[in-house]
């Protein structure tokens, strides 16, 4: 009895428990399940981030049999974040899931491009010439730049 009456106040207050599973994480997707049990019904929101930089979101939203065999919510709290969609890195980064606003991963999921699998080391090689190569670029236009800017100036 008393603790219908604290799960009753829990999801007046909005304060239930957090419930999920991380079914799989590959070089391509990272899937699974989260449901709010204070209101079940509202999809919980999904994030991908790595430090503070936000990589990716989603919603957990999609209709799973499994999770309507077992009762969770209304079954609707599958998520799948796509790894493709991120921005491309040459080295690995190390990622954190947090369904909520709340870390629900204790180690960190490594991301890899799988330009850097096939590649390895040159993979990060050629970022960095890239890298350099749009540096020079960017110096040279902001003399040409400046080189008009002065032939202007003296007419």
């Amino acid at each position: 009895m008393i603790r219908k009456i604290k799960n009753i106040i829990k999801r007046l207050l909005g304060r239930g428990e957090l419930q999920y599973h991380i079914d799989a994480v590959s070089a391509d997707m990272i899937s699974g399940w989260a449901c709010n049990t204070a209101s079940p019904s509202k999809p919980c929101t999904i994030e991908l981030k790595a430090g503070d930089k936000l990589l990716a979101t989603a919603q957990a939203a999609t209709l799973r049999e499994d999770l309507v065999v077992a009762g969770v919510g209304n079954g609707c709290h599958g998520f799948s974040i796509q790894l493709k969609m991120l921005p491309f890195s040459a080295e690995a980064r190390e990622a954190h899931l947090f369904v909520n606003g709340k870390k629900v991963t204790s180690s960190a999921i490594v991301l890899k491009n799988s330009f850097t699998d096939i590649l390895g080391d040159f993979a990060s090689e050629v970022e960095k010439r890239m890298d350099a190569m749009l540096s020079i670029q960017t110096e040279r236009m902001l003399r040409e730049f400046d080189y008009l800017k002065n032939q202007n100036l003296q007419k």
